[in-house]
């Protein structure tokens, strides 16, 4: 069955006011795969850099510890040791009051209120969580026990002076600052207000929590700032930005729920839950002309078209129900949207048009194309449109072949690309004509395409690399920086995801 909808009606519905901001307006579609106008961004900007776009592997980290009131209380240097030996923390604390304190290593990568372990009431910077404890230990004690038996995240207590002041320089053998289960990057150190006993469960009876910082890399990055996502299983991949207003919507790919992050804020907030119809999932999203979002609805076989200002969902878009589907990533082009199937080899076509209905259409099979598919491996992924629409572009998961489609012709041909393979290709960004951004989600990278002026071939010039990355899966353009989504899509099972998810604010090369 297919659930359609005739976009004639937005024509009449342009003369009825309350319908027309229902339906988003009657202007023709636009291809926002391009850049948008705005520059603005809803992420606030750091003091990343744009030309060290090769991060290495985080050996040092800074933590900049704030009060709940956010005035400065100190900050610490990580260094990882040789040979696995663990990380030297070293902490400096001011204006605190004398005596122990106790501080630990926790699990979220956010300071700020939230849940108590202990209580369950609202504290100061409880959304860091508790006590880092990768091997599950569920046991307070003393530093330097086994991982196994105790947390991993336990620390010695800082001695703080007459003038408020502290400082204490330890190892803790038991996590590193490099990728893995025990890493410590992007959690957070919280310094507490009474002496940690060692022994009381959750957090050695050490009471409320002072000061909180982020662990980050020490050396410069591309990373201009982050927008959070709340909830322990929101695991997003799809974003896509309003030209118009400058506001990023963002997809869990396993709720459903649409996410909104406005312009000057770091927080995203709920826009629209999932479980809406055709919403049980959102993979890849783009907006239109006429303040639509367009959000596929992978193993759900649909695509749904979503208003941005009343937050209705205007139509659900099903497919066939035949084999297993995955409509994977969206790309518009005048007049119509194209969208990827990553386990059915089969390109689907929706009409745009005023008067056409809204339904998917087989366009380009895929078994007549030099395409093919991989068994029970994700194929074609992400997709962009050319300006005029002439012009397709699509990555193989599987194989990392990069593909051209003539719309007029449907003929297919393989971009021939030099510097290596876009295998794990996930979402692709055109920044410019030549200018192509292609997310390989389990490699945690960017790589930068100079394209031919036919897109026949293609130049790998950049890989973009940095610590924070968190299996990338789809971006967007915002001004001269991508809103880059880390999904976590691997770790849905073990190990658990580092909460909050976030989207990086990542700087262009210039």
């Amino acid at each position: 069955m297919t659930h359609s909808f005739r976009l004639s009606s937005l024509a009449g519905a342009c003369a009825t006011g309350a319908a027309a901001l229902l339906l988003g307006g009657c202007a023709a579609l636009q291809n926002y795969d391009m850049p948008p106008a705005q520059s603005a961004i809803g992420i606030p900007g750091g003091a990343g850099t744009a030309t060290d776009m090769v991060a290495p592997d985080a050996t040092s980290a800074v933590v900049l510890l704030k009060t709940a009131a956010g005035a400065p209380a100190g900050r610490a240097m990580l260094t990882e040791l040789p040979q696995g030996g663990g990380v030297e923390i070293a902490i400096e604390v001011q204006d605190m009051a004398p005596g122990l304190h106790g501080f630990h290593i926790h699990a979220n990568g956010e300071c700020a209120p939230g849940p108590d372990a202990a209580t369950g009431r609202v504290v100061d910077f409880g959304a860091a969580g508790g006590h880092f404890d990768p091997y599950m230990a569920r046991n307070h004690g003393r530093p330097g026990q086994s991982p196994h038996e105790v947390h991993a995240g336990e620390a010695p207590n800082i001695q703080v002076g007459a003038d408020g002041k502290g400082s204490l320089r330890f190892t803790n053998p038991h996590v590193t600052l490099l990728a893995g289960k025990t890493s410590v990057l992007g959690r957070t150190l919280v310094v507490h207000e009474k002496q940690d006993d060692y022994a009381s469960d959750p957090a050695g009876n050490s009471g409320g929590r002072l000061a909180c910082g982020l662990i980050e890399p020490a050396a410069p990055s591309m990373v201009q700032g982050r927008a959070t996502i709340e909830g322990a299983n929101a695991y997003p991949e799809g974003i896509a930005v309003d030209p118009r207003t400058g506001i990023a919507y963002v997809g869990s790919s396993t709720e459903g729920h649409l996410y909104r992050i406005a312009r000057g804020t770091q927080k995203a907030e709920r826009f629209q839950l999932g479980g809406s119809p055709g919403r049980q999932a959102a993979l890849g999203m783009k907006v239109d002309g006429n303040g639509r979002l367009w959000v596929a609805g992978g193993a759900t076989d649909t695509v749904a078209v979503v208003d941005l200002q009343s937050a209705a969902t205007l139509a659900v878009i099903e497919g066939p129900k035949d084999g297993q589907a995955f409509l994977n990533d969206i790309a518009l082009a005048p007049q119509h949207a194209y969208v990827t199937d990553s386990f059915r080899p089969v390109l689907w076509r929706i009409a745009t048009a005023p008067g056409a209905p809204a339904a998917l259409e087989p366009w380009l099979d895929l078994r007549h194309t030099p395409i093919r598919y991989q068994p029970n491996q994700m194929n074609l992924n992400g997709i962009v449109a050319s300006e005029d629409g002439r012009r397709l572009l699509a990555v193989q998961h599987a194989t990392g072949q990069l593909w051209r489609i003539d719309t007029a012709t449907r003929d297919v041909a393989e971009v021939r690309l030099e510097g290596g393979d876009l295998r794990n290709g996930d979402g692709l960004v055109l920044a410019g004509p030549g200018d192509l951004y292609v997310m390989r989600n389990a490699n945690n990278e960017l790589v930068r395409v100079a394209l031919a002026s036919d897109w026949s071939s293609g130049r790998i010039v950049q890989r973009l690399r940095d610590p924070r990355l968190k299996y990338p899966t789809t971006a967007a353009l915002h001004g001269s920086a991508l809103l880059v989504v880390n999904g976590q899509l691997d770790r849905q099972k073990a190990p658990p995801p580092l909460l909050p998810f976030d989207v990086l604010r990542i700087a262009l090369p210039r």
